[in-house]
């Protein structure tokens, strides 16, 4: 009898309308379906939203990585042009001070240097054949380097300025009181044979007195950074130069006074 009544009942509601003409029996049926719909839909919408934000970190992590080798990239260009530029402005500080005496010149690069903490001694890609001469004076666009001691062919040995077996004649250019320039192995060079008489002030400027026969006369080399009285008749002077010698790359070599004119580049 249930089942009948059931049945009856189903086939009541398929006649039996709603107040807004909807058969009761979609009605029901809409609402036991309701539930279900709006948790599928929920889930599918989640879905959609994940899948699509993991293609889309998927894209903007290869955009990343493509972005930061274009940085990267740029970066090396940038620096090689920053080099290009320190460059043009060594070697153009080098042709300034080479066209101020009249000798004649030629250029050359730093190839090695001794592997000592303080590398006292230099080699350049320049030789006899290039008609270097020992002795020669070696100069960068900020002051004197130092001077040729060694030469093959095609190479040559520069025993730098801070050298302790190094010593050039200069003078001081703000009183022209001569001395003798040592190096000491250290960064600062040693002024000797300057009285304890004189004046010389932090920021005096040194400057070769040709005295020696190896330098020309007004080369500039450094400048005092600390003077006091000595135990002596000689005072303490420490020259710091002008030169950073641990990290020169281009040099000019003075060969002789050019036959005439201004200096001669090569």
């Amino acid at each position: 009898m249930i089942p009948l009544l059931i049945l009856h009942l189903v086939l009541l509601s398929l006649q039996i309308e709603t107040p807004s003409g909807t058969y009761l029996l979609k009605t029901w049926t809409l609402a036991v379906q309701a539930p279900i719909i709006a948790v599928s839909s929920g889930i599918t919408r989640k879905i959609r939203t994940v899948w699509s934000r993991y293609f889309w970190m998927v894209g903007a992590r290869a955009e990343n990585e493509r972005l930061l080798e274009t940085v990267r990239r740029l970066s090396i260009v940038n620096s090689s042009y920053e080099q290009v530029r320190q460059e043009n402005a060594r070697l153009h500080r080098l042709l300034a001070i080479g066209e101020s005496i009249p000798y004649t010149t030629i250029g050359a690069h730093v190839v090695a240097r001794t592997p000592s903490f303080l590398s006292n001694v230099i080699y350049i890609d320049r030789g006899s054949k290039d008609g270097i001469h020992v002795d020669a004076p070696v100069i960068s666009g900020d002051g004197v380097v130092g001077r040729t001691v060694l030469l093959s062919r095609r190479q040559s040995q520069v025993q730098l300025i801070t050298n302790p077996d190094a010593s050039m004649g200069v003078m001081l250019e703000r009183t022209r009181v001569p001395g003798v320039l040592r190096g000491s192995g250290d960064f600062l060079l040693n002024l000797n044979y300057i009285g304890n008489s004189e004046q010389v002030e932090n920021g005096d400027v040194v400057l070769s007195s040709g005295l020696d026969g190896i330098y020309p006369k007004g080369l500039a080399i450094g400048k005092v950074v600390e003077s006091s009285k000595g135990n002596g008749v000689f005072r303490s002077i420490k020259v710091q130069p002008f030169v950073d010698l641990m990290r020169i790359e281009e040099i000019s070599i003075l060969l002789g006074p050019a036959p005439q004119g201004p200096m001669q580049q090569r």
